[in-house]
């Protein structure tokens, strides 16, 4: 299985939660099915997969800038 990264974004609360880049193994993650097994419900969103970490983080950059607010970002200890 080729690497893959993704992220989480969780509404309404995408400002109060750091929001995580994760590798496609991660067990949060799980190749995009994400902890409930789907990769968006009605509570957020799993955007990816991402070829590269860095088109992950450039996508999560260039979205938290529309934020008023924006949240805090990091990697997810799988990274």
């Amino acid at each position: 299985m080729k690497t893959t990264f993704y992220f989480y974004v969780n509404f309404p609360r995408f400002s109060e939660k750091k929001i995580l880049i994760h590798r496609n193994t991660c067990l949060r993650c799980k190749n995009g099915a994400g902890l409930r097994g789907g990769s968006s419900n009605e509570k957020g969103f799993l955007a990816g997969p991402f070829k590269k970490y860095d088109h992950a983080a450039i996508a999560l950059t260039k979205l938290i800038a529309k934020f008023s607010n924006p949240p805090e970002t990091g990697d997810c200890g799988c990274i």
